[in-house]
């Protein structure tokens, strides 16, 4: 199911990598605050080569289409 999340970044989590059957492997996991008079926290994984294309920073005003899992 997808859904679209906007929020700020609040947190970066430190990036994780290493090795899998198909090769190495990257994730960077980040904190966003949803914006409405209940702000929500969620936690947001970015996988392999989205890490780079879509690289992150605390503070980033951001509009995403997530697949939840």
């Amino acid at each position: 199911m997808s859904m679209e999340l906007k929020g700020r970044v609040i947190e970066l989590l430190p990036m994780q990598s290493g090795m899998g059957k198909k090769g190495q492997w990257k994730k960077q996991e980040f904190i966003v605050e949803t914006v409405g008079q209940y702000p929500k926290k969620v936690c947001i994984s970015l996988w392999g080569d989205k890490v780079d294309q879509f690289g992150v920073s605390v503070g980033d005003e951001i509009a995403a289409m997530i697949d939840v899992e």
